[in-house]
């Protein structure tokens, strides 16, 4: 999907679930996306987290705050819009820079459970 059209990429009802660790899309065309937290956290979109997909080296040392076992959101303030075209989570330990715009979400929604 690298066209996507303007209702294929406007959500029109997005759902923050804690205790279910997920977030629930669903766009104006009708289709609907639910992705759990470990995938948003796995598909982060900052620079930090494309260069570590990049880097295949598979005796490099992460940092500790480079590890993350278990994706969880800040329960009190789990998500920002960001204008009307993306979301940013803030993740509980401490991340927050990734921009996920909703044209990224919509195309990764094959990876959404």
């Amino acid at each position: 999907m690298t066209n996507l059209t303007t209702a294929q990429k406007t959500p029109t009802d997005i759902e923050v679930d804690i205790r279910g660790r997920e977030v629930r899309l669903a766009w104006q065309d009708g289709h609907h996306s639910t992705f759990d937290f470990n995938t948003l956290r796995k598909i982060c979109p900052c620079a930090t987290c494309n260069d570590q997909r990049k880097n295949a080296d598979p005796l490099r040392i992460l940092k500790p705050d480079q590890i993350v076992t278990k994706a969880e959101l800040q329960p009190d303030h789990p998500v920002e819009m960001v204008g009307n075209y993306a979301l940013q989570f803030v993740w509980a330990d401490g991340h927050q820079t990734g921009i996920y715009t909703f044209e990224f979400l919509r195309q990764h929604s094959h990876q959404a459970s």
